[in-house]
């Protein structure tokens, strides 16, 4: 993404996004066009071959238009061979039984640990928690650092902090909670100014030798019943509460509980124990270590928020975390309920997370009474836009969540990656040349996006790999679709392609919570 001066108002920041990427290995081909294209010819030179006549030239021309039409012809965004790997997971997800995965607890009745002097503890056994985890929420935990950041970093005051390991990214994360202020209702310099201070964030994290793997913002729409507008009102007014213009506020505020929403903005560090082990060997190995490396890269991530004016309310509590993914992935009742003031949620530590069944289908998931429907954002702008871009889907009346994965890709792999597109797109563009392929205005904008970042390299600014997720939640199948319907309507405004998740629904599930997922 750039930054352009040039614009209708007088300094006035607007941003440009650079198309995706699609070089193909062949004059713009991908690899499965090409192998879709090539078995093609092959079955019809098989065919002709066998039966040389009339009827085998036929076969061979319909197994070639097949092949093209299977390489070429998109079908909710996807081409054949695209969605070839999507219905062959899917076909053995069903055979397997793996779509609908019930939690087997209740059926091995209570555990409890016994301690050193006899007694019998409530803590559940974390061996019988990874063992009873469904086939979406496989291999993630939430556990407290054990002290690695002290007291003082846990907002809801657990020894520690809380993170959530993730066995199979083999990754560690820890989440902020933090509160923007008032971004829409600020002038067009000081979102300008908000911005680059974000951009100062981001740039300290891409770094020769950072060992954090990705950052992820969180924005979350949820159902309140307004009784967060009413504390406010009660601590902020200056009226007498007995004064006409105070009831009349008051029941104004009552009148809109029904559609108030709140809005919740989590900042997720994710160090992967894989390629940090270095560090994580030094901070004294294992997951103690990498709860160290953590505690140091959210430190700095605290530190770097609050020098760009955000309000951070601290790093969550294993509790709060608890609470919050619960909270995500339940009924509008579970978001809906009170909860005390501040960041942190009221939980038991040791309240397991994750629902208590999961059932995936093809276009949405269903968790316990909730259900979600998760698109991916397959093209951002591709026009100039200022800051607040987003606003209609911000605001938009549904309890919605946002993600924006991102990883930090250091200055040296950031100019080889350059150079090697720079490189491919001049060997594309001379094959086109050379075959006759027509050169779209699509790939002279991709050719220009990477001459941009090439510019930007040499100037000093950072690199970054990032996708984008939205998911809508509601309570039956068909406030489901109405949602959807008005998600799309709301990512439209926005200027933004969304492309729903067909099939891959229980992964895109996951990218939506703060666990640093949705990047290859």
């Amino acid at each position: 993404m750039t930054g352009d001066g040039n614009s209708g108002q007088p300094g006035r920041v607007r941003y440009r996004f650079p198309p995706l990427e699609r070089r193909g290995v062949i004059a713009g081909w991908r690899g499965g066009q090409v192998g879709a294209v090539a078995v093609g010819l092959v079955l019809a030179v098989l065919a002709v071959r066998s039966r040389p006549s009339l009827s085998g030239v036929v076969v061979a021309v319909t197994l070639v238009g097949a092949s093209v039409a299977l390489a070429f012809w998109p079908v909710a965004g996807r081409t054949g061979e695209q969605w070839l790997p999507v219905l062959v997971r899917w076909a053995r997800a069903g055979v397997t039984g793996r779509r609908f995965q019930p939690d087997p607890r209740p059926a091995h009745g209570s555990r409890a640990r016994v301690a050193g002097d006899g007694h019998r503890s409530p803590v559940g056994d974390p061996e019988f928690e990874r063992r009873v985890t469904t086939s979406v929420f496989d291999g993630l935990r939430v556990t407290s650092s054990g002290g690695a950041m002290g007291r003082s970093g846990a907002a809801d005051g657990d020894a520690g902090f809380g993170m959530v390991v993730d066995a199979r990214a083999r990754t560690v994360t820890a989440v902020l909670a933090v509160r923007g202020h008032s971004f829409a209702l600020l002038g067009p310099d000081e979102q300008d100014a908000r911005v680059a201070a974000w951009a100062r964030v981001l740039a300290s994290l891409a770094r020769e030798g950072s060992v954090v793997h990705r950052l992820q913002w969180v924005e979350n729409c949820l159902p309140d019943d307004g009784g967060a507008a009413l504390a406010h009102l009660a601590s902020h007014a200056v009226l007498d509460p007995d004064a006409p213009a105070a009831r009349s506020y008051r029941s104004l505020l009552g009148e809109s509980a029904p559609v108030t929403r709140r809005h919740r903005v989590l900042v997720a560090v994710t160090v992967h124990r894989g390629r940090s082990a270095r560090a994580v060997r030094g901070a004294g190995g294992g997951l103690g270590g990498a709860a160290a490396v953590l505690a140091r890269e959210v430190a700095a991530v605290h530190r770097s928020l609050t020098a760009a004016d955000l309000g951070v309310d601290g790093v969550l509590g294993r509790g709060t975390l608890t609470g919050l993914l619960a909270e995500a992935l339940g009924p509008t009742s579970t978001a809906r309920a009170e909860r005390p003031p501040g960041p942190s949620l009221a939980g038991p530590p040791h309240v397991r997370p994750w629902p208590m069944g999961t059932a995936v289908q093809w276009e949405s998931v269903r968790t316990d009474g909730a259900w979600h429907a998760v698109y991916w954002v397959s093209e951002w702008p591709r026009v100039d836009v200022h800051p607040d871009f987003l606003g209609p889907l911000l605001f938009a009346p549904l309890r919605r969540t946002l993600s924006v994965v991102l990883e930090p890709v250091d200055p040296v792999r950031a100019a080889r990656q350059v150079a090697q597109a720079r490189t491919a797109g001049l060997a594309d563009g001379e094959l086109r040349r050379r075959n006759g392929f027509l050169s779209s205005a699509r790939h002279a904008r991709e050719h220009a996006s990477i001459e941009d970042r090439d510019v930007e390299l040499a100037d000093g600014h950072a690199q970054f790999r990032f996708s984008g997720y939205v998911g809508v939640t509601a309570d039956t199948e068909g406030e489901l679709v109405a949602a959807c319907a008005a998600l799309e309507q709301s990512a439209g405004q926005s200027r933004l392609e969304v492309r729903r998740l067909y099939g891959q629904q229980g992964a895109a599930l996951l990218c939506l919570l703060p666990l640093g997922r949705g990047l290859s």
